[in-house]
């Protein structure tokens, strides 16, 4: 779910002193990373909210077992694949694999990978690279950096020769921002409040508000084999009000996760859940050519994995300039 309110407001990237593009091209580029990071709204609450509804009898044990194995969720791998049509009719990808540690409500540690496959208005972009996220800071490692439009294909060879393989503390103020923090933010939108980080008044706030008949309506449940598992598949639709009002006040409980006013785009949803450990197997989307379609799959629940920021790291400027 993406729904830090940052992501409706991210910064046109500067490119420096590479003039790589028009300043049209800069903005069409800034619009398709503000589609990529906030057009998907909606994820989190489908997870923490889905134990409430009791539509479907044959899957109500599932259900209310559901929301308090999630909401124990120690540490999680999320892997993502997205897919935006762009205004010229050409599709954007986007995937990420990352490991979330979410023990702590103040802390995120997180590690992974991710690649984007960008075109737009015939500018198209490949980027990909490794993520470390410690705390507040946030580290890239770019393994490519590349482009086969003329305008940016020799600036960008440049600055993959530059940047590549090196371990790059991510400031607000360098020219590739946006891409270093997309990955972590894609991953963090989405995922449950760890519940022993929710004291009794804060559980009984949220669940108040999921609770609500509103919340969500089950269009279709049925039992099915996925991932060697035995799983209910549901379809899902939810509202949007009743989202925000759990989504402010998750925000106010854990401090990496931010709340947005922007109504979701997706129009279907269909959710996984696995019938013996109650935790979500997959879940699929599908919004508008804006906001994209895709998958998300979860695996290695509660796994303990070292996260530690790397020991040789740079800063972007030393390497560019």
């Amino acid at each position: 779910m993406y729904v830090s309110g940052k992501r409706d407001t991210i910064k046109l990237i500067n490119l420096g002193d590479y003039d790589m593009a028009s300043k049209g091209d800069k903005k069409v580029m800034n619009k398709k990373i503000k589609w990529i990071i906030g057009g998907v709204v909606g994820f989190l609450v489908v997870i923490i909210g889905l134990v409430v509804i009791f539509g479907v009898p044959s899957a109500e044990f599932v259900f209310k077992g559901m929301n308090e194995e999630m909401l124990k969720v120690k540490s999680v791998t999320v892997d993502q694949e997205f897919a935006i049509k762009d205004t010229d009719g050409k599709t954007s990808n986007v995937s990420s694999k990352v490991f979330l540690n979410l023990a702590s409500d103040k802390e995120l540690l997180a590690k992974g990978n991710f690649a984007l496959d960008i075109n737009s208005n015939g500018l198209p972009m490949s980027i990909g690279g490794d993520i470390i996220k410690v705390g507040d800071s946030s580290y890239v490692k770019y393994s490519e950096f590349s482009s086969s439009s003329s305008k940016l294909k020799a600036s960008f060879s440049e600055m993959e020769t530059k940047l590549k393989n090196n371990w790059i503390k991510v400031r607000e103020n360098d020219s590739f921002v946006d891409f270093a923090k997309m990955p972590i933010e894609f991953a963090t939108g989405i995922m449950p409040t760890p519940f022993a980080n929710l004291d009794s008044t804060q559980r009984k706030n949220v669940l108040a508000i999921l609770q609500d008949k509103k919340m969500y309506i089950i269009e279709e449940s049925s039992k099915v084999d996925i991932a060697g598992v035995s799983a209910y598949k549901y379809s899902i639709t939810f509202d949007n009000d009743q989202y925000k009002k759990a989504a402010d006040a998750i925000a106010g409980y854990v401090s990496y996760f931010k709340s947005s006013d922007k109504d979701s785009e997706m129009k279907n949803y269909t959710v996984w859940v696995n019938i013996a450990t109650k935790q979500i197997i997959k879940i699929e989307f599908e919004g508008t050519d804006a906001s994209g379609s895709g998958t998300i799959t979860f695996s290695g629940y509660n796994q303990d994995k070292v996260v530690e920021k790397p020991s040789d790291y740079s800063i972007e400027s030393e390497l560019i300039n």
